[in-house]
């Protein structure tokens, strides 16, 4: 869009300038539909820095009051959206929330204020400090570039240890949001990059809430919705297993459902780190289902047996959690302390796909009866 704008019509151009406004104002919505605090401070941010760099950076930056909204723009964008990173999500209308967007308001009237009342009593400070245009073609200063740098790899960590659809938005939509800052020079940069910003906002947003749609809540795996839909677009070469905990019914009868929860989020994060290509899901109750793309049934067979070990040989703990609300602290940590050790063992039936099915759910229904032949096996084993 930077390469041909100068080609465009007036028309078109002004359909750019708007962009981000626009985008931002659906990004709002969205968020607002899908109880989004972090989209929502993005929009607050990016719609606020556009504005600044819309009325008061067409002009040069020797103007006071130019320098001044650049500088503060410059601080303003990285240290907002790398916090927004760090706090954790929690809905938009929550105390939480409430804070964050206070905060930002806060913020939003003292740049204001400073650009417009105080933007020659800071001259001092940013030419020491902040100058802009340290090297040709660079507009930042080198202070500001330093601290949009470090935030940018504080949010990279952050999105690392968190790599979800909205981690990743953030982080990206963080990117475009500072590189115009840089060449500010470039006709329609800022323009382009906030609508940018704003794109990757909306789409996180959408696969976040998709994600949320599809995703178990108590395991955090796919479900078994997302199974089909995947099941749906395979024709051919692929295996399934359907993978059942030994014993669960009792083991939910003897020690309470709250540690029968915690049996599933164990086995699932368990299952969840199998190697040779398998994608986990749950597909209800105590079973899973983990399918292999594109591979065979001995290929399948190996890493099942595997992932079956380990969790077999994973020592779980049965905590006492009737009374952990009681009494003092040291009273509550020792109820907490484990009390016995048991053993959580999976059965695992496993079928390929073949010419004679039909369809995906002849599929499963062949890997449930190798299930049913492990659980009459004994338990504890692989059976395709």
């Amino acid at each position: 869009m930077l390469i041909w704008h100068s080609a465009l019509s007036s028309n078109t151009r002004d359909i750019i300038y708007w962009m981000p406004y626009g985008l931002a104002a659906i990004t709002a919505m969205l968020a607002l539909q899908f109880n989004r605090r972090q989209l929502i401070t993005v929009v607050m941010v990016n719609s606020f820095s556009y504005w600044i760099i819309s009325n008061y950076l067409q002009q040069p930056l020797d103007v006071p009051e130019a320098k001044t909204a650049f500088t503060l723009i410059c601080l303003f964008i990285p240290l907002n959206l790398v916090l927004n990173q760090f706090i954790r999500e929690n809905g938009s209308k929550t105390r939480r929330a409430w804070l964050s967007y206070g905060f930002i308001l806060i913020q939003v009237a003292a740049i204001s204020l400073s650009i417009n009342y105080f933007s020659t009593d800071l001259l001092g400070i940013i030419d020491e400090w902040f100058p802009p245009r340290p090297l040709d073609g660079l507009v930042i200063s080198l202070h500001a570039l330093g601290l949009a740098t470090l935030c940018l790899v504080l949010a990279f960590i952050r999105f690392l240890n968190q790599p979800t659809s909205l981690s990743i938005g953030l982080f990206f939509s963080f990117v475009a949001s500072v590189f115009p800052l840089a060449f500010l020079d470039r006709e329609a940069i800022s323009s382009v990059f906030f609508a940018a910003s704003m794109l990757i906002m909306l789409y996180s947003g959408f696969s976040a809430s998709h994600e949320l749609a599809y995703r178990d809540e108590l395991t955090g795996l796919l479900g078994r919705r997302m199974l089909f839909e995947k099941l749906a677009g395979m024709s051919k070469n692929y295996s399934l297993a359907m993978v059942d905990i030994d014993h669960f019914k009792k083991f939910n009868d003897t020690y309470g459902h709250d540690v029968g929860d915690d049996v599933l989020a164990m086995v699932a994060s368990k299952l969840d780190q199998i190697e040779g290509g398998g994608q986990v899901f749950r597909y209800g109750g105590e079973e899973f289902t983990v399918l292999f793309k594109g591979k065979k049934l001995d290929h399948a067979l190996a890493f099942l047996d595997d992932i079956r070990e380990i969790i077999s040989e994973t020592p779980f703990a049965i905590r006492d959690k009737t009374n952990r609300d009681k009494g003092d602290k040291a009273a509550r940590d020792e109820e907490a302390k484990p009390k016995n050790t048991v053993q959580i063992t999976v059965s695992i039936g496993v079928a390929e796909k073949a010419s004679h099915h039909a369809n995906a759910e002849e599929v499963i229904k062949e890997a449930d009866n190798a299930l049913y032949k492990a659980k009459n096996k004994g338990r504890n084993i692989v059976v395709g």
